[in-house]
C-alpha cells in the first residue's frame, strides 16, 4: 500500500511498516463497512484467503461444529452490526467472521504498566500464539494501529487484528488504557450468555472514565473466557489488574508502587482457587518482569522496549512461553498514554521484539 486509502470519513495508511487505521463513521455498521473496505484495498492477503472457495469449504465444516457453543457467547447488538457491516464489505459471510472472532481468543502474552514521578504513563505489552498462529499471523497480516471515533462513545486507539470484532488492547480519550490476555491451566466453566472477553475489553474502552466505570463494566459484563487485564487511569494515577473468571472476579489496585505487571496466572489469593495447575512459562515470565521492574523509579520508552525484548530463559515455547520474547511473540509495543504515542515493532520475524524497528506512530486522541 502506498500512501493513504480514504472511504468516507475513513483512511488507512502505511507508516514505516505499521498500518495505521482511522474509523471516523455515524454508527457500528459504517464503521464496519469502512474498515473492510480499506483493509481490501490495502490488499490485505487474510481477506483474499477467506474469499477462496476451499476456505469458505472448511470455515462451513468448522462453524457447523463449533456453533452451538458460538450462540452461546454474548455479543453486544451493536458489535454484530460492525461485524455485519464489515462482511459485508469484503463479500464474506458474517458467521464466518464471527466464528474466526469468538473459536480462538489470544493466548499467552505479557504485560506491564508503569507510572513515572512525572506522570508519564506507559503500557507495554507483548502479544503471544501458539507458534502455528504465530507463523499464519507473520503470512496473512500486518502490524495494525486502529483508532475508532463513534458518536456518543469514548474515542479510543488499540493495537488490532484485521477483521477483529472486540479489542485486545488499548487507551481512550479519558486517560484509561488496557492490555490483556488469557488466564491459562484453569479448571473449565461454561456459562451461557456471558460476553465475549474481547468484547468486554472494547466496552471498558468505549464506556469507561475512570477505574469505578471498570469495576461496574466487568460486575455486568462477566466473559465467557477467563481473562487477566491490565487497567491504568492516568487521570487517576492508578494502576489495577483485573481478574475475571466466567463466574467471578477480582479488582487488584497496586497503591503506593509505581508498577504493575501480569503473565498468564491469577495473582489474587481470591481467583487462585480456579487454577488447576500454574505453568511454568507463566510463572518464569511473571519473575522476569518482576526482576526487570522491582526497584524502578522511572522508566523510559526505551527501557520499556528492552523489558519486551527479554529472553533470557530462551525462545522456545510448548503450551506458553519461557521469556517475555518468545517464538509465538506477534506484537510487541508500548503505550505512552501521556504523549498519544504507539512505540510498535514493524518486523515480520518470530519473535517481532526481537526485530525489525519500533516505530512511533502518533496516536492522540
Amino acid at each position: 500500500m502506498n500512501g493513504k486509502l480514504q472511504f468516507r470519513n475513513s483512511y488507512i495508511e502505511s507508516i514505516d511498516g505499521i498500518d495505521y487505521l482511522s474509523l471516523d463513521e455515524k454508527n457500528y455498521y459504517d464503521t464496519g463497512f469502512a474498515t473492510g473496505i480499506l483493509l481490501a484495498k490495502s490488499g490485505y492477503k487474510i481477506i483474499k484467503l477467506l474469499r477462496n472457495p476451499l476456505v469458505k469449504i472448511l470455515l462451513w465444516l468448522l462453524y457447523l461444529k463449533y456453533k452451538i457453543r458460538i450462540k452461546g457467547v454474548s455479543i453486544p447488538e451493536e458489535y454484530q452490526d460492525e461485524l455485519n457491516g464489515c462482511a459485508d464489505a469484503i463479500k464474506v459471510r458474517y458467521k464466518y467472521l464471527l466464528f474466526i472472532n469468538l473459536i480462538y481468543e489470544i493466548k499467552g502474552c505479557s504485560g506491564f504498566a508503569f507510572y513515572n514521578p512525572d506522570g508519564t504513563l506507559l503500557l507495554a505489552h507483548n502479544t503471544d500464539v501458539p507458534e502455528f498462529w504465530a507463523k499464519f499471523a507473520m503470512r496473512y497480516m500486518k502490524p495494525l494501529v486502529t483508532k475508532v471515533s463513534i458518536p456518543g462513545k469514548n474515542c479510543f486507539v488499540h493495537v488490532s487484528h484485521p477483521l477483529m470484532l472486540g479489542a485486545l488492547n488499548g487507551y481512550n480519550d479519558k486517560g484509561i488504557a488496557i492490555s490483556s490476555h488469557d488466564a491459562g491451566g484453569v479448571y473449565a466453566k461454561i456459562i451461557k450468555g456471558n460476553t465475549s472477553a474481547s468484547c468486554a475489553v472494547k466496552i471498558i474502552l468505549e464506556s469507561a472514565k475512570n477505574l469505578t466505570d471498570v469495576q461496574e463494566i466487568a460486575r455486568r459484563n462477566p466473559t465467557y473466557y477467563p481473562r487477566i487485564m491490565i487497567v491504568a487511569s492516568e487521570k487517576e494515577n492508578l494502576t489495577s489488574i483485573l481478574e475475571e473468571y466466567p463466574s467471578d472476579y477480582n479488582f487488584i489496585n497496586a497503591k503506593g508502587c509505581p508498577y504493575i505487571f501480569s503473565t498468564n496466572h491469577y495473582q489474587s489469593q481470591k481467583m487462585r482457587q480456579y487454577h488447576r495447575e500454574f505453568k511454568k512459562g507463566s510463572l518464569d515470565r511473571l519473575t522476569c518482569l518482576m526482576g526487570s521492574l522491582s526497584g524502578k523509579k522511572t522508566l523510559s520508552v526505551q527501557e520499556a522496549i528492552e523489558i519486551l525484548k527479554d529472553h533470557r530463559n530462551g525462545i522456545q515455547r510448548d503450551t506458553t512461553g519461557y521469556s517475555i520474547a518468545n517464538i509465538g511473540t506477534i506484537q510487541s509495543f508500548v503505550f505512552d498514554i501521556t504523549n498519544g504515542c504507539i512505540y510498535i515493532s514493524n518486523s515480520n520475524k518470530l519473535p517481532v521484539s526481537l526485530h525489525g524497528n519500533f516505530v512511533k506512530v502518533h496516536a492522540l486522541l
